[in-house]
């Protein structure tokens, strides 16, 4: 028996998988809610341009909604709907340079990824303040 993916599972735990407005993006969020920084920079690598390219022409016209409906949360009591939202505006930053600018999903005569060490993570739902 296979893992249940998240979306399937959180429908039938009754969860909504994004904020009321965006469930047009409920098909991302499996693929593109990644837990960290490092996880959606190893995800725009491995992607195609075409599929980053349908992300972001999908998340680009909820850009400004999905702020407005962030901006009424603190970081760290962000509810996981919106939390869920604010992973694929991460995300939606991480890719938009490669559709953007590059054309690619890597950086163009950039630094090699996998030399790239982070010595420390903040969660992204945690704030400046708490992660110090």
């Amino acid at each position: 028996m296979g893992a249940i993916p998240f979306a399937r599972w959180a429908e039938a735990m009754g969860d909504m998988l994004l904020p009321p407005g965006f469930a047009a993006l409920e098909p991302f969020v499996g693929e593109w809610v990644l837990p960290d920084a490092v996880a959606r920079m190893a995800k725009r690598q491995a992607s195609s341009i075409a599929a980053i390219r349908l992300f972001y022409d999908a998340m680009l016209p909820r850009g400004a909604a999905a702020l407005e409906h962030l901006r009424q949360y603190a970081l760290g009591e962000v509810p996981p709907d919106a939390e869920r939202l604010l992973k694929l505006m991460l995300a939606l930053a991480e890719v938009a340079p490669a559709v953007e600018w590059y054309g690619t999903p890597s950086v163009p005569d950039g630094f090699p990824v996998q030399r790239i060490r982070y010595l420390r993570q903040i969660a992204d739902n945690t704030t400046q303040a708490g992660a110090i």
